[in-house]
């Protein structure tokens, strides 16, 4: 064969050798471009094919991902769920609320390969059988921007007949006492609305033992319209005329937060902190002007394996000027929770059971998850805890370490489709248990 023939035939059969091999249908193929969220702003891209085979996903990320018949080749391959939804119905319960019945639904579109949901929306309805009603929905937004941007809306209505009130900086040990006498409770019903946008300015890229961090400034607004109504010879009634009637709270909100979360749905690793300040008055349409300067740190950390994880919360909340009712129980920035007392932070304790301008709290626990059981085409992971929670509101001329109220106890949890997280947490403290079914993480 002469010489150029020859190299010609050479030239082919290294071509042959060095092009990819197509990909095969039986592997998992994305329905979704990839996203990195360890990279910097991008725009999504598509996947490339290689030879190299894509691992099938394991148990723990099966719910991530269904099996369709590939209409060209007949064969079955698993594609990436981008889309789901998630309607439940739940029985909670909280010694504050009694049993609580609900309806709770969740939508969540996430991109392979995020350890965050992109478009989260959330819809709850619940009621109780202390005729409590609670409903909410929450918008949560991410990254469509391609600006890693947070935008988070929600819309809420309580209807509360047994809003507790026993005092504010009340320290007494009150065994024995009947919190649902109406001596102790009171009306509250409120309308309101909040809407925030976060951004990072800094960022830490990830490594091989931490996730990417993210250091974020958030602003946002918050209304609500409060109508509280004290019951004849109750105590608020006595202690604290000036909040019966029909008020406004008007706020705005901004403060840094650190993210550097391996995800937020059960983190096993990594940090949450948060700094924020409150400004409300007239001036956004509140009734009266006072400020809250809150300080939340948030740590998790796995002890040896992804299944134990120690986590631990930090809580500083301070209020100034003369603020209303609600925002005395209340701690947090963007997203107040209650407190002190209930099954959020001082579990064990009546919900609100210490309220005040000052207040103070840690919680720590040891979470462990050993099994992740396929049901269907979910996954269900079970779980157990051990907490113990500090919690203080402080007093004028009082020492740091004086009237500190620990609490502890344990419990269970599930987390159905890394989508859910319930738990049944026992708490015990010197005043009595309290039992709750609840949904989420305390923190």
């Amino acid at each position: 064969m002469p010489w150029p023939r020859r190299r010609l035939l050479l030239c082919a059969l290294l071509a042959l050798w060095l092009a990819p091999a197509p990909a095969s249908a039986a592997d998992p193929v994305d329905e979704a471009t990839t996203t990195d969220e360890s990279a910097g702003p991008r725009r999504a891209r598509p996947r490339i094919a290689t030879s190299r085979k894509r691992p099938r996903p394991s148990l723990r990320d099966r719910s991530q991902y269904k099996t369709v018949v590939d209409p060209a080749t007949g064969r079955p391959r698993e594609v990436f769920r981008r889309h789901r939804f998630l309607p439940v119905v739940n029985v909670l319960r909280d010694p504050g609320f009694g049993t609580i019945v609900g309806l709770r639904a969740r939508y969540v579109n996430r991109l392979p390969g995020a350890a965050f949901n992109r478009i989260q929306l959330d819809v709850a309805l619940r009621l109780s059988t202390r005729r409590i009603q609670d409903h909410d929905i929450r918008l949560q937004l991410r990254d469509l921007l391609g600006r890693r941007e947070l935008m988070v809306f929600s819309l809420f209505m309580d209807n509360d007949p047994a809003y507790p009130y026993l005092g504010v900086a009340q320290n007494q040990d009150l065994s024995g006492v009947d919190f649902h006498d109406r001596r102790y409770t009171t009306f509250r019903r409120t309308i309101g609305g909040a809407a925030s946008y976060a951004e990072p300015f800094w960022t830490v890229p990830a490594t091989d033992r931490h996730a990417l961090g993210l250091l974020r400034w958030y602003t946002g607004l918050f209304f609500a319209v409060d109508r509280i109504a004290p019951y004849d010879d109750s105590l608020l009634a006595s202690e604290r005329p000036q909040d019966a009637g029909l008020s406004r709270r008007g706020a705005v909100i901004g403060g840094l937060q650190w993210d550097r979360r391996d995800n937020e749905w059960n983190p096993t690793d990594g940090a949450l902190h948060e700094s924020s300040l409150t400004l409300a008055g007239p001036w956004v349409g509140g009734s009266s002007a006072w400020a809250r300067v809150n300080l939340t740190a948030r740590w998790y950390r796995s002890l040896g394996t992804p299944k134990l994880v120690f986590a631990q919360m930090a809580v500083f909340d301070g209020l100034i000027g003369i603020p209303p009712l609600i925002p005395l129980g209340e701690l947090g920035g963007l997203d107040p929770y209650e407190g002190l007392g209930g099954r959020s932070i001082g579990r064990g304790f009546y919900r609100r059971r210490f309220i005040g301008d000052t207040k103070a709290g840690v919680m720590t626990e040891l979470r462990y998850q050993p099994f992740d059981l396929k049901v269907f085409r979910w996954t269900l992971g079970l779980g157990t805890r051990a907490f113990f929670d500090l919690v203080k509101v402080f007093r004028k001329n009082e020492s740091l370490h004086a009237n500190v109220h620990p609490s502890g106890g344990g419990g269970l949890y599930v987390i159905w489709d890394r989508f859910f997280v319930f738990r049944l947490d026992v708490a015990f403290t010197r005043e009595g248990p309290g039992v709750y079914l609840a949904g989420e993480h305390p923190f």
